[in-house]
């Protein structure tokens, strides 16, 4: 829900989200911006529970508090943009928003009075319509309130710190779907598997009355299998601490030897919550281990290389994104790297030198745009080898945990990651949605330094403008004896645009 608060008191406020008779895997976020207008909203609160193992004893109540500021100065007659996102899965959950005003000394409910919601359903035509108790507090709603860009990818959106906690016997991880072969041109995408997810995420969705494509979940026995062989090891290692549940889990089979996991949980130490991320290996006698050969490295340095020309526009739009990026994560170590094809539209460097991002690098190239030759530039301005490059398309939203689950996906001399995302179609939005997941592409691609090296990275004599460079890719990287992961990350979206333009005229325009 979404709408405008309308402090009583000007002074400094607190707020928190509580929640009573939670009996799911649930997740909230409270956003406030400095003033009506929704483009200067910041999270103040976001809290998950995870999935739990037993859902037959609810629990509750409980509060969450902002992770920064505890307190943000109000002014009366003032009025502020909120936002306040829940979901559930499996369960139920009863949430409120509580204040402390300048006033108090408790937190209590936030009087009618003081907020409103800026639309409404009207039940007899079924639309939202402006609300009447909002108008009578402020007069007409600006535009940019009524149409607000309502965050719908939050859910499993937040990165946390992540705190490995070895309690599982360690194993070696020998696929049997993986091995050094030659690869004919273009048939790599038939030798790619998808992975399973659990809970089941929000990359299913409706378009007209039919079910569009989307992950699919993990078999609910074999999760909850998982999750009690791995609290049984973790009661046994007595660390002190307790399973809370699981907050995440990826299934990849190994035909028929057993399943890969990428097991995040939930755990309660003594000095609070904390979450683990590994990848194990249940084995068909029912055995889970750790898989002491396959595991991510947190911290991992990611370089994001986009090459273009006539793009301008779109560069504002992923300096924004990624600045976002960074305001919610603090993530200091990735880098974005723009290869640009002598733009003549607008000043790409310049764009780039304003914008709030930490880390950038431009890099300007002359002649004909070749999407291969830009995105072989940008892996080469990388020197380390133990740095992960991943290359992305042009006309993309990324999620705010894009390059954290990049880290976690991509492992040096073993695996490439290559999510999927979400086409847009003609005039629709992430928050209007309608379109397709793009099965059949591989221009989102990440691999270790190293790894580039070693299969010789983009060909840029055969694929000297645009198309067929990333299928090449993927052939010589499945020769090469690694593996793909892939997947359909919640929130990665391509934005639809026509070709007109791209990429040599300065006639390029955003669609």
């Amino acid at each position: 829900m979404y709408g405008v608060l309308y402090p009583p008191t000007t002074g400094d406020y607190s707020f928190i989200v509580e929640l009573t008779q939670v009996s799911c895997s649930c997740s909230v976020e409270f956003w406030l911006s400095t003033d009506i207008d929704p483009r200067n909203s910041r999270k103040l609160i976001s809290a998950e529970m995870p999935y739990m193992v037993d859902y037959n004893t609810p629990i509750g109540p409980m509060s969450y508090v902002p992770a920064g500021s505890t307190s943000v100065s109000l002014h009366s007659g003032k009025a502020y943009f909120f936002e306040f996102l829940e979901k559930a899965f499996n369960g139920m959950v009863i949430s409120e928003v509580k204040w402390r005003t300048p006033l108090e000394t408790k937190f209590t409910s936030i009087p009618p009075i003081s907020f409103a919601m800026a639309v409404e359903l009207n039940k007899t035509t079924g639309q939202y319509v402006e609300s009447p108790m909002a108008t009578a507090l402020l007069g007409p709603l600006p535009t940019s309130v009524l149409q607000s860009h309502r965050r719908t990818n939050f859910v499993g959106d937040t990165v946390y710190p992540i705190t490995q906690i070895n309690v599982l016997p360690p194993c070696e991880f020998k696929p049997e779907y993986v091995s050094k072969h030659y690869v004919a041109p273009y048939t790599g995408v038939s030798q790619v598997f998808e992975s399973t997810v659990y809970p089941p995420d929000d990359t299913w969705f409706r378009k007209g009355t039919e079910p569009g494509a989307g992950n699919s979940p993990v078999n609910q026995k074999i999760a909850l299998d998982v999750i009690t062989l791995y609290k049984k090891a973790f009661d046994e290692a007595k660390t002190g601490g307790e399973v809370v549940g699981l907050h995440y889990m990826e299934q990849t089979k190994n035909r028929d030897s057993g399943s890969r996991f990428l097991l995040e949980m939930d755990i309660m130490m003594t000095d609070g919550l904390v979450h683990t991320s590994e990848f194990v290996y249940l084995q068909n006698d029912n055995k889970l281990c750790h898989l002491s050969n396959l595991q991510w490295t947190p911290n991992a340095d990611v370089y994001l290389v986009v090459s273009l020309k006539n793009l301008g526009e779109w560069v504002k739009h992923l300096c924004y994104n990624l600045e976002d990026l960074y305001a919610q994560t603090h993530d200091d170590h990735f880098e974005l790297v723009v290869v640009d094809y002598d733009s003549q539209d607008t000043n790409v460097e310049s764009i780039m030198k304003n914008s709030a991002l930490k880390r950038w690098k431009y890099i300007k190239k002359t002649g004909p745009f070749s999407r291969s030759g830009g995105l072989q530039a940008g892996i080469d301005y990388v020197t380390d080898p133990n740095s992960i490059v991943m290359t992305i398309d042009m006309h993309l939203t990324l999620p705010m945990g894009f390059v954290e689950y990049t880290r976690r996906h991509v492992i040096q001399g073993k695996m490439g990651y290559a999510p999927m995302f979400f086409r847009l179609g003609a005039g629709y939005t992430e928050t209007n949605v309608n379109g397709f997941w793009e099965t059949l592409t591989y221009g989102v691609y990440g691999l270790y330094k190293s790894d580039w090296k070693a299969i010789g990275g983009f060909n840029v004599q055969l694929f000297t403008k645009w198309g067929g460079e990333d299928w090449d890719v993927l052939d010589r990287t499945l020769a090469k004896g690694y593996e793909v992961f892939r997947i359909r990350p919640p929130g990665l979206v391509h934005y639809y645009h026509t070709r007109d333009g791209l990429w040599n005229t300065a006639k390029s325009q955003s669609r």
